[in-house]
């Protein structure tokens, strides 16, 4: 039977913001419901044509399905409801944010609103940094079996086995960004000056790369 020191080893990389992403949800209320989905249909076409318009490339914007309903509090009454959702996909803020200010003279009426809900925004590290991440936990893990071994009066042997754990990000605090899966997604207005807009860095999160490494020894 073989013998061996089981030990975790652990590093972290530092990765950036360098996709947002926004789901539009665009709502009509009417009296009744040809209406709704006739005025929705037609508000999704324009908030579309309007985002190209604004910079937007056809392959950034995607469908996000439709919905209609009767709200329960006017079961009795007539009325309708018909939403449409976009979805946004921009690795440019400033471009993103110039796109939604202009969608604002599309809802100038009290029936149609417009919906801004900033999703998980993609990340990336360096080229090279996640090998050299997992370099480190290696590493990390190999000290602290030699530290054992030396104690236990014996031989550090090669590799036996190696385990990834999986890994775990902070929060970076971006909108989206959520720790907790169940997490609501945070509204962004559509207004807010984006042709005065101040470039900052993107928002960055440290994630950790843990393995469970096993060593022979003799």
């Amino acid at each position: 039977m073989e013998t061996y020191i089981q030990v975790s080893g652990e590093s972290q990389l530092v990765e950036t913001v360098f996709e947002h992403r926004a789901a539009l949800t665009l709502t009509v209320k009417a009296s009744k419901a040809e209406v709704a989905l006739s005025e929705a249909t037609s508000l999704r076409n324009a908030t579309i044509r309007t985002l190209k318009d604004a910079g937007l490339k056809p392959e950034e914007i995607s469908e996000g399905g439709r919905e209609a309903w009767q709200p329960w509090y006017r079961k009795r009454n007539t009325g309708q409801e018909a939403s449409h959702r976009v979805l946004i996909a921009c690795r440019e803020t400033r471009r993103l944010y110039l796109a939604l200010d202009a969608l604002q003279s599309l809802f100038d009426n009290a029936r149609h609103t417009l919906e801004v809900n900033m999703q998980r925004p993609r990340f990336e590290a360096p080229e090279g940094a996640e090998a050299a991440a997992q370099v480190a936990a290696m590493q990390q893990a190999r000290h602290k079996a030699e530290a054992i071994a030396r104690e236990a009066g014996v031989t550090l042997g090669a590799v036996a086995q190696i385990e990834e754990l999986g890994s775990q990000a902070e929060n970076s605090g971006a909108y989206g960004d959520h720790t907790w899966a169940l997490a609501a997604a945070a509204p962004m207005s559509a207004g807010g000056g984006a042709d005065d807009f101040e470039e900052l860095s993107g928002a960055t999160r440290k994630r950790t790369l843990r393995y469970r490494v096993r060593f022979l020894i003799g």
